[in-house]
């Protein structure tokens, strides 16, 4: 079938009277789709890049990728931030090669321009005698090129590609206020621990931004994590690992909230809040922040997904999860663990070893999540059949429920249970007006035919 909107339309059926909900899996293997999503939605809208304390030094650079287009954010000689694309303004060529570095000027190994960390032109090699026009290197017009929109929120950097999008705090929308939650933890702010993991899952970058929200799949993905850690307990090795209780993951209750601009949050009660690292500042939360926000802190796990590629998790541990497509079906995941900066020793001990636990790629969750994702985009075959989004239909709160309401939260939707499937009917939906908006775009573009 051709991509046009009635196929876009077909996508997603979302039919309250007659409850139906869900969506073809043709969305996850559809190359085309895959095409439309780089350019509108990787490349065509804000994405998240990176922490600030991942840049802590002037000097200091970080390589990374929105869409298909390389970049590096560097903090200058005035410990400024900015954002450029990794290619050098001459003939375009990478010109940071390493993940991080400090470098006050970079020096291209194609042809030898050299840039300093604010993105000017320095100089270029072999200048004498080289017949440049008197419009060379005029008013900036080699120097590097800067990510169109580069922001800030609370120490999290965004961008994007196009400068023609809403202001970062209007996109962020109501997701923003659970950051304000996991940053508030410290007064210090937060930081990226040392060391990273990156891997590479067989499968649409679809998946992971379901599943980090999927409650449903806790009990039966994740068992073995639950009969450990309970197993531990008994053998009273819990008091050193201090793992938080998967086995009464969702039991105290929970539920989800989206958003606008396909973000959303996953959040349960946690039954043993006092093994938190943050659970020693308790008292001094409530004080600051009010008892709802604090309960909110320590007593609730946390899956904030920032769409379309980053996951704030603030659940078994803290971990900041990165996805970066790299075809319809194969996905880069790149992940830190993230910390309160300034708490105690024990505390940071306690969140790495959970960290270890269950996040890291050699932990007891990952490798069965990443099972799953190359399973479903296996079964997917050909792209027919339809994926069920209806669990919790008939307990969907439009608007906030209860629990949004104690802080003052205002999501579109509400789900009273975890394992509620709703917040990827709205994901979806936002998902399908982008594409149906990026084929009007397209639509627009003059084809070369018909100018010559």
């Amino acid at each position: 079938m051709s991509l046009g909107f009635d196929y876009l339309n077909a996508l997603l059926e979302d039919d309250r009277e007659k409850g139906i909900y869900r969506c073809k899996r043709e969305m996850f293997t559809d190359p085309r789709l895959f095409d439309l999503e780089m350019k509108h939605i990787f490349e065509g809208n804000w994405i998240y890049l990176a922490h600030e304390s991942q840049i802590p030094e002037k000097n200091d650079f970080l390589t990374l990728t929105m869409g298909r287009q390389p970049i590096f954010i560097a903090r200058n000689k005035d410990g400024e931030l900015n954002a450029f694309l990794n290619a050098c303004s001459h003939r375009g060529a990478m010109l940071c090669r390493h993940k991080r570095g400090n470098r006050s000027s970079y020096t291209c190994p194609f042809h030898g321009w050299t840039f300093n960390n604010s993105g000017k032109l320095l100089k270029v090699k072999d200048p004498s005698n080289a017949g440049y026009p008197d419009s060379f290197n005029c008013d900036g017009s080699h120097d590097l090129t800067k990510v169109a929109r580069f922001e800030s929120y609370r120490g999290f950097l965004f961008g994007s590609l196009k400068a023609d999008v809403k202001p970062l705090v209007e996109h962020l929308g109501e997701s923003a206020k659970i950051i304000d939650m996991i940053v508030d933890q410290s007064p210090e702010g937060l930081e990226v621990l040392r060391g990273a993991s990156s891997y590479i899952y067989e499968g649409n970058w679809k998946l992971t931004a379901e599943n980090g929200a999927d409650g449903y799949h806790v009990s039966s993905v994740h068992w073995n994590y639950a009969a450990t850690q309970n197993q531990r307990k008994q053998r009273e090795a819990g008091d050193e690992i201090k793992t938080m209780s998967a086995g009464a993951w969702a039991k105290q209750g929970g539920g989800f909230y989206s958003f606008d601009h396909g973000h959303l949050l996953l959040w349960t009660r946690w039954a043993n809040p006092e093994d938190r690292p943050a659970y020693e500042r308790r008292d001094q939360l409530a004080a600051d922040f009010g008892q709802a926000r604090a309960d909110w802190m320590i007593e609730n796990s946390r899956n904030l997904c920032l769409y379309p590629n980053v996951y704030l998790m603030d659940q078994f541990s803290s971990q900041i999860r990165i996805a970066r497509p790299i075809s319809v079906n194969k996905t880069e995941i790149t992940i830190y663990c993230i910390a309160p900066k300034g708490e105690s020793a024990d505390a940071r001990a306690k969140r790495i070893r959970q960290y270890e636990d269950f996040f890291n790629v050699s932990g007891m969750a990952t490798p069965d999540d990443l099972e799953e994702f190359r399973s479903c985009q296996t079964g997917y075959g050909g792209g027919t059949g339809w994926n069920d989004m209806s669990r919790g239909a008939e307990h969907w709160v439009e608007g906030a429920d209860e629990a949004a309401r104690e802080i003052e939260l205002k999501p579109l939707l509400s789900g009273v249970r975890t394992e509620d499937e709703g917040l990827f009917v709205l994901q979806h939906k936002y998902w399908q007006e982008t594409m149906i908006q990026a084929l009007k775009d397209e639509q627009q573009l003059i084809p070369v035919e018909a100018v010559q």
